[in-house]
C-alpha cells in the first residue's frame, strides 16, 4: 500500500494497491455515501435479483452453496464475498469465474471520477475501500447481465454497503461477538445490526439458535412482515456424518432430502447447507423452483477454500480461516471428532480480536504453538501474540515475524498429528501460495 496516485495506465497490481490504499479511510458504517455513489453510476444494483446473507460465522459458505445450486439450475449467477484469500478478484465471481484483471482496471478507471467528484464536495463523502469495490462489483454484475447475485455482507448488516440491495431472500447465519466496537457488545446488539438486512415482505432464513439473538430477529421480521424460517423449527439437519473427505446429512424442510453430501468439513457446514437449502426453498415462492437433482449436484460441487481445508494428508496440513472464539471453538470440536488432534497450531490474529479466548479454545488440542503475523497492517505482532499464548498454554511456543518462516518451522518439526494454520483469513491467504510453491498443489478459490 504505497499511496501512489491513480493512473489509467496502471497494471493490475498497481491498481489493486491503489484500491487497498482506500482502506486508510477506515470503516464508515452508513448507506448515504454508497447510495449516492450508486446513483451516480446508474444504480446497477437494480439490474439483477439478489440473495443477501449476513451473520458472524458461515455466511461465505452459505453464499457459495446457494450460488452453486442456482448455477446448476441454469441461472447466470454473480457471487460477491469478502475478504479474499490471495487475489482481490476472488470477491467478484460470475458462474464460477473470477472477474478478469482487465475488467477490474477498466471499471475502477470508469468509477474513479465519480468517487473523486463526491470527495471534492465534502470530506465526509470520501468513499471507503468497501464502498468503492461494492460499486465496482455491482457494475460488473450489471454489465454481465447476471440473473441473480448472492451477496455476503461485509460488516454487520444494517449499515453495510451491500444493504442497498432489495433481495428475494435475506439470511442470517450464526451470530457471535465480533467487531464489538462497531456492532455492540452483546449478542442482542449484534443481532440487531445483522437483522437490519431484513426487508419489507421479503422472506428471512436463519440458522441461529441462541434465544437472545432469535428474539431480536423475530421482532424485526414481525415489524417488516417478513416470513421467518428458523433452523430447528421450520427446517433442520440430521444424521450428520463427517470424514476427512466431506460431510453427509439428511435435510428436512419444505421437502425431505436424505444422504446429501458436501465437500466442506464439519457439522456446522451441514447447518450452513441447511440454511442454503432453506434459501433455495424460499426462492421457490419467488418463482425460482430448483429440482432435487440440481440441489444434490450443486451442494456436491460447491467449494470454499481455506475453511477447514485439508491441503495435505501426509503430512496432515489443514488451513482454517476461523478468526473469532466461536468459529475457532467449532473448528476444534470438528478436529476432535475427526480424530486428528493434538496438532501444531500456526496462529496469527488481527489486533482487534479476542486473542485470549481464541487461544483458550485451541490450547486443549495443541501439541505446540507457532505464533506469527500477517502482512496486514492490523496484524498483532508475533511476539505479543506469543505472550498471550504462554499465559494459557504450558507447552512449547515459538514466534516468527514472517509467516512463511512459521509455516516451514511447523512442517519441519511437526508436533502431534499434523499442522493447522488458523486464526486469520489473511494468514490462510499467505499460506495458500506458500503451499503452492512448496508442493505444486493448488486449490483455486471459487473454481467450483
Amino acid at each position: 500500500m504505497n499511496g501512489h496516485p491513480f493512473s489509467p495506465a496502471m497494471s493490475y497490481a498497481e491498481l489493486t494497491d491503489w484500491m487497498f490504499n482506500l482502506e486508510r479511510f477506515g470503516i464508515k458504517l452508513g448507506l448515504d455515501n454508497v447510495t449516492e455513489f450508486l446513483e451516480r453510476i446508474g444504480n446497477p444494483q437494480n439490474d439483477f435479483r439478489s440473495v443477501h446473507v449476513t451473520g458472524t460465522n458461515g455466511k461465505g459458505s452459505v453464499c457459495v452453496m446457494v450460488a452453486e445450486v442456482l448455477r446448476q439450475h441454469g441461472m447466470k449467477v454473480g457471487l460477491y464475498t469478502s475478504p479474499h484469500l490471495v487475489d482481490f478478484r476472488e470477491r467478484i465471481v460470475v458462474d464460477g469465474e473470477q472477474i478478469s484483471e482487465l475488467d477490474v482496471i477498466r471499471i475502477a478507471s470508469e468509477l474513479k471520477g465519480n468517487m473523486e467528484s463526491m470527495a471534492s464536495e465534502s470530506k465526509e463523502k470520501q468513499l471507503t475501500f468497501f464502498e468503492f469495490t461494492t460499486g465496482l462489483a455491482f457494475r460488473y454484475f450489471s454489465e454481465r447481465k447476471v440473473d441473480i447475485v448472492v451477496a455476503e455482507v461485509g460488516l454487520g448488516g444494517r449499515l453495510d454497503a451491500t444493504n442497498v440491495l432489495r433481495p428475494e431472500v435475506a439470511a442470517i447465519t450464526r451470530i457471535g461477538l465480533e467487531h464489538t466496537n462497531y456492532l455492540g457488545g452483546t449478542i442482542a446488539e449484534i443481532a440487531r445490526e445483522k437483522a437490519g438486512i431484513i426487508k419489507q415482505g421479503t422472506p428471512t432464513i436463519t440458522c441461529e439458535r441462541k434465544r437472545e439473538a432469535l428474539s431480536v430477529i423475530r421482532s424485526a421480521c414481525s415489524r417488516k412482515s417478513s416470513a421467518l424460517k428458523v433452523i430447528g423449527e421450520d427446517f433442520d439437519v440430521s444424521s450428520i456424518a463427517q470424514t476427512l473427505k466431506g460431510t453427509s446429512f439428511d435435510y428436512s424442510g419444505t421437502r425431505k432430502l436424505s444422504s446429501l453430501s458436501i465437500k466442506l468439513l464439519g457439522r456446522y457446514q451441514a447447518e450452513n447447507a441447511a440454511c442454503a437449502l432453506a434459501i433455495i426453498e424460499a426462492l421457490a415462492t419467488r418463482g425460482i423452483e430448483v429440482s432435487e437433482k440440481t440441489i444434490r449436484e450443486g451442494l456436491k460441487s460447491a467449494s470454499w477454500p481455506g475453511r477447514l481445508d485439508i491441503v495435505s494428508s501426509r503430512p496432515l496440513v489443514i488451513l482454517d480461516g476461523s478468526h473469532n472464539p466461536d468459529g475457532v471453538g467449532v473448528t476444534v470440536s470438528i478436529l476432535k471428532d475427526l480424530g486428528v488432534t493434538p496438532l501444531t497450531y500456526v496462529i496469527a490474529c488481527m489486533d482487534d480480536k479476542d486473542v485470549g479466548a481464541i487461544v483458550r479454545n485451541l490450547s486443549p488440542t495443541a501439541s505446540k504453538f507457532v505464533c506469527t503475523q500477517t502482512r496486514n497492517r492490523r496484524a498483532l505482532p508475533a511476539e505479543k501474540l506469543a505472550e498471550t499464548v504462554r499465559k494459557v498454554f504450558p507447552g512449547q511456543v515459538e514466534a516468527y515475524g514472517q509467516s512463511e518462516t512459521a509455516f516451514e518451522r511447523a512442517i519441519e518439526a511437526v508436533g502431534g498429528k499434523g499442522v493447522c494454520i488458523i486464526g486469520s483469513l489473511y494468514l490462510v491467504g499467505e499460506a495458500l501460495p506458500w503451499w503452492k510453491a512448496r508442493s505444486g498443489h493448488w486449490k483455486v478459490p471459487h473454481k467450483v
